[in-house]
């Protein structure tokens, strides 16, 4: 396990490399610390642009959203015993886009850069919430109408996201598209900033509560006869996971199956214990999103993808391999 953890380290060293180095402007490794501090210290050099301006940013953006989906996809798995699940089953991915769309369609963005992601995240956890409300009853959470409750909330959301496009003009649309794609093109050190605070604490809470986790995967019932607050760390793991989706989506849009992918393979090389898995998965999703995107600049370039569409093409044939496996042991079964 401990050589896992060292893997994982390097992983996220190399990919930070690969992701400041490479690109249509080349960066010597040596470079990149020279730039960082000429950049700080105010000496603006175009390579030095690059890199504290744009690259750097962009990178330490990728790794914490990276992180943060791949948490929350840990630990929502964990709350609903199921391997399948992701950040998108509790709707809140679906409620952010459709208020940062919202807020372009208002115009509200164009002049209140603070508009969008509050939009974002107001939406993310008010659909979050009434998602939660549907699926409780006599303060008990049904984790199975959770998830059809979430699944039908997302439609509507979806449907709402389609309406606001079809009646906007073309460069709105475009606009609006960077947040159901998903992108990390434009991203600043004050999103940096915002992010870091939010992933950090979950993580820390994470950690905290991941002894229950681990009971919980044993069973309610037997959670609840040793002691665990089943239900106050359900409403604690869910209204984390919401709001650390919704952060991730008011800055970067739409990133889909990073919180499948990632816990799912780390998940048989250091177990199921989460005071294991949360870490692994922080420092598996950071490299994944951040290869990701460095693929997404270079796959077609001078033409830059979004990285949405980089773990949509990973994720899908991945959920439909998990699906196939789990049908072949239900067949055996």
């Amino acid at each position: 396990m401990t050589w896992t953890f060292v893997a994982l380290v390097v992983g996220v060293v190399i990919a930070s490399i690969l992701e400041i180095c490479i690109g249509p402007m080349g960066i010597p490794i040596r470079q990149i610390v020279p730039d960082t501090i000429a950049y700080v210290t105010g000496q603006h050099s175009t390579d030095a642009l690059v890199v504290g301006a744009i690259r750097l940013p962009r990178l330490l953006v990728a790794l914490l959203v990276g992180a943060a989906l791949a948490t929350t996809g840990a630990v929502l798995q964990a709350v609903f015993k199921n391997p399948m699940s992701d950040p998108g089953v509790i709707g809140v991915s679906s409620g952010s886009a459709m208020g940062a769309i919202l807020t372009i369609q208002l115009g509200i963005s164009a002049t209140r850069l603070w508009a969008r992601p509050v939009g974002a995240f107001i939406c993310g956890i008010g659909v979050v919430v009434l998602i939660y409300r549907l699926a409780t009853v006599r303060q008990r959470t049904n984790l199975y109408a959770l998830l059809l409750a979430g699944v039908a909330v997302s439609s509507l959301c979806s449907a709402i996201i389609t309406l606001i496009l079809s009646l906007s003009p073309l460069q709105t649309m475009e606009e609006m598209l960077f947040w159901l794609m998903g992108g990390l093109d434009g991203s600043s050190w004050s999103e940096v900033l915002l992010l870091a605070v939010f992933v950090f604490a979950s993580l820390v809470v994470f950690l905290i509560i991941g002894w229950a986790l681990d009971i919980m995967l044993t069973g309610e019932e037997h959670a609840e006869g040793v002691g665990v607050p089943v239900q106050r760390i359900k409403q604690l793991s869910l209204g984390i996971c919401a709001l650390l989706v919704a952060v991730c989506v008011s800055t970067t849009g739409v990133i889909s199956f990073v919180g499948l992918i990632v816990p799912h393979l780390l998940r048989g090389f250091v177990g199921s214990t989460h005071r294991y898995l949360i870490p692994a998965s922080a420092l598996g999703g950071a490299i994944l999103l951040s290869l990701s995107d460095l693929v997404a600049r270079m796959a077609f370039s001078p033409v830059e993808l979004n990285v949405g569409i980089v773990t949509a093409c990973l994720g899908a044939p991945f959920f439909l391999y998990l699906l196939f496996q789990r049908q072949r042991a239900w067949q055996r079964s």
